[in-house]
C-alpha cells in the first residue's frame, strides 16, 4: 500500500481543498487556471448543501425493511428502491455544476460536513439583511459563503457572511397557500426531538388581499429625529391560519402582528396594555414638547416565546385540537381544561374561543402548559410548533434585539382602545417603512450599552434586553450616531 505522505505530490492531491491545497492548481504550470481555483469553494459550499438537503434521504436508504415473504423462506434480496433526493442525485441537479475533476472532488469533500443546525440558523438570521441589501449575484454570494465555510471546516470562521448564501423576501405574512419553515431559532422549542417534528411541518395561509407590504428605508433618512424603543413580538400580521400539516381549521387563526402591527392598523403604531400604553404617550408627548417633532417608533424584536403573552399561539393547539383530535381524546383535554376554567364550554364549541381570550395570561399559560405535556402525543399540537406558526418568517431565525420596522407617534393623541383582543390600548400613529440594515436596539442606544457595559453591542446579553423591557428608551437619529453606524 503506497504511504500517503503529505509531501508528495499524491499527498498533496490527498489534502483537498478544505486545507487549503487546490490540487488543480499544479505548481508546474506556467498558467493557472484562477477561474478554476475561485470555484473550489462554491464546490465545498455546494456539497455541503447537497448534505444537509440530502441527509433524510440517506438515512431512509440504509434502512432495509423485511421483505414481506420473508417468513415464508423468501429471500429474494434484489436491489430495493431508493428514497429520491439524497445526497449524490442532489449533487447532479443543484446549480454551478463542477467543470472539472478538482470541482468535483471538492464537491464531495463538502458532503462529509452537512451544515449544522447553528450554521443554518446564522445563515438565516442574516437573510433579512442580505435580502434587502441585495447587490450580489448568487454565484459571487455563493463563493462568499463558500470561503468562509471552508476556514469552518479548519476552525476560522469568522460568521460575518453566512448570510449571503440564503437571500430570501420579506414577507409581512407567509405567502397563501401551503408553505413550510427554514431554519428557526431553536428557543421556539428546546426539545430536539419537536424541533425535527417542526421542521417537517407545513402551514396553509390566507393572505389578507388588503395586506400593506411596507416600502424599504434607512435609518439615514431619519437624520435628526427623535426616537422612542420599546418591544415587539415576532407573530405575523395580515393575513389567517387556515391549518397546519393536512390539519385544516374549522375556526382559523387571525395574524395580528407584531411587528407588522403598524401596517395593518390605520392610524395605530403599537397595542399593549392600557398601562405601557400610556407610559409610552407620555413620553412621547414630552420628546415633542423638548423637540417639536413626533418621535419615531423603533420596536425592538422579542424572544421566539415573546407572542406567548398574545392570544393566538394557544387559539392555533385549540383550532388544531378542535380539528385533529377525536371525541374522546375531546373529551379528556375538555376535563382538564376544566380544571383552569370551570365553565369552559368545550375545544369544538366557538364560544371558546372567547373564554380563552378573556381568560387572564396566568391562566392562558397554564392551560398552553398543560396542552403541550399532556396531549401533544395525543393529536394535539406542540406549543413550539403553534408558536412556529403564527411567526412572521422573515423573524423565524431573526436577532433578538434587532430593529426592523420604522414608525411614528403622533405625540397630543390620546390611547385608543385597539382591536386586538389581548392588548386593550392603542398608541395612534403609522408605519413607515422596514428597515435596510439589520441593526440591533443597543447599536441606537451606545448611552445605555456604555452604562450597562455591554461587551458587544450586536449581541446583548439576556440580562440586557430583559432591562429594555422596564420601560421605554428613548435617543436621537444623530449625524454622530449615523456615522458610528458607517453611514
Amino acid at each position: 500500500m503506497p504511504i500517503n505522505n503529505a509531501l508528495t505530490p499524491e499527498g498533496l492531491n490527498a489534502l483537498g481543498a478544505a486545507f487549503g491545497f487546490y490540487p488543480q492548481l499544479r505548481r508546474n504550470r506556467t498558467v493557472q487556471d484562477a477561474q478554476a481555483a475561485l470555484d473550489i469553494p462554491v464546490q465545498v459550499l455546494r456539497g455541503r448543501v447537497a448534505a444537509t438537503a440530502g441527509m433524510p434521504s440517506d438515512i431512509l436508504n440504509t434502512l432495509r425493511t423485511p421483505m414481506p415473504m420473508e417468513m415464508y423462506g423468501e429471500t429474494d434480496y434484489g436491489p430495493q428502491t431508493q428514497v429520491p433526493y439524497g445526497t449524490q442525485e442532489l449533487l447532479k441537479t443543484l446549480p454551478l455544476a463542477p467543470q472539472g475533476p478538482a470541482q468535483q472532488a471538492a464537491a464531495n469533500l463538502g458532503t462529509l460536513a452537512p451544515i449544522s443546525p447553528m450554521e443554518a440558523l446564522q445563515a438565516a438570521r442574516l437573510a433579512r439583511q442580505a435580502a434587502l441589501a441585495g447587490g450580489k449575484t448568487v454565484k459571487q454570494a455563493a463563493k462568499i459563503a463558500g470561503e468562509e465555510l471552508n476556514a469552518a471546516m479548519m476552525g476560522e470562521r469568522q460568521g460575518t457572511l453566512l448570510g449571503a448564501i440564503t437571500p430570501q423576501p420579506l414577507f409581512a405574512v407567509p405567502p397563501s397557500g401551503r408553505s413550510g419553515f427554514g431554519a428557526f431559532d431553536p428557543r421556539y422549542v428546546p426539545r430536539v426531538q419537536e424541533q425535527a417534528r417542526m421542521q417537517a411541518m407545513t402551514r396553509d395561509v390566507q393572505l389578507n388581499p388588503n395586506v400593506v407590504t411596507p416600502s424599504t428605508v434607512t435609518l439615514d433618512q431619519f437624520a435628526g429625529r427623535p426616537f422612542i424603543t420599546s418591544m415587539a413580538d415576532r407573530t405575523a400580521a395580515g393575513g389567517k391560519l387556515m391549518g397546519i400539516d393536512n390539519v385544516q381549521f374549522n375556526r382559523p387563526v387571525e395574524f395580528l402582528g407584531g411587528q407588522d402591527y403598524m401596517f395593518n392598523n390605520p392610524g395605530l403604531v403599537w397595542s399593549s396594555g392600557n398601562v405601557p400604553t400610556n407610559a409610552l404617550v407620555k413620553y412621547a408627548n414630552e420628546i415633542k414638547q423638548a423637540t417639536g417633532q413626533n418621535p419615531i417608533y423603533l420596536p425592538w424584536r422579542m424572544a421566539p416565546t415573546g407572542g406567548d403573552f398574545a392570544q393566538m399561539t394557544g387559539e392555533t393547539m385549540l383550532s388544531y385540537a378542535d380539528a385533529a383530535m377525536g371525541k374522546m381524546q375531546k373529551r379528556r383535554l375538555d376535563k382538564s381544561i376544566k380544571e383552569f376554567l370551570p365553565d369552559w364550554s368545550g375545544v369544538s364549541d366557538p364560544a371558546s374561543v372567547q373564554q380563552f381570550r378573556d381568560a387572564p395570561d396566568k391562566t392562558r399559560k397554564a392551560i398552553k402548559t398543560m396542552m403541550d405535556r399532556d396531549f401533544r402525543n395525543e393529536g394535539g399540537l406542540n406549543i413550539g410548533g403553534a408558536r412556529l406558526a403564527v411567526s412572521d418568517p422573515a423573524q423565524l431565525a431573526a436577532q433578538e434585539g434587532g430593529v426592523q420596522n420604522v414608525g411614528e407617534i403622533f405625540a397630543g393623541s390620546p390611547v385608543i382602545k385597539s382591536s386586538h383582543p389581548a392588548y386593550p390600548g392603542g398608541v395612534q400613529g403609522q408605519g413607515l417603512g422596514t428597515l435596510a440594515e439589520d441593526l440591533n436596539i443597543f447599536q441606537l442606544l451606545p448611552e445605555v450599552a456604555q452604562a450597562r457595559k455591554i461587551p458587544d453591542v450586536t449581541n446583548p446579553r439576556a440580562t440586557d434586553l430583559r432591562a429594555l423591557q422596564m420601560k421605554p428608551y428613548s435617543g436621537v437619529i444623530s449625524n454622530e450616531l449615523l456615522k458610528r453606524l458607517g453611514y
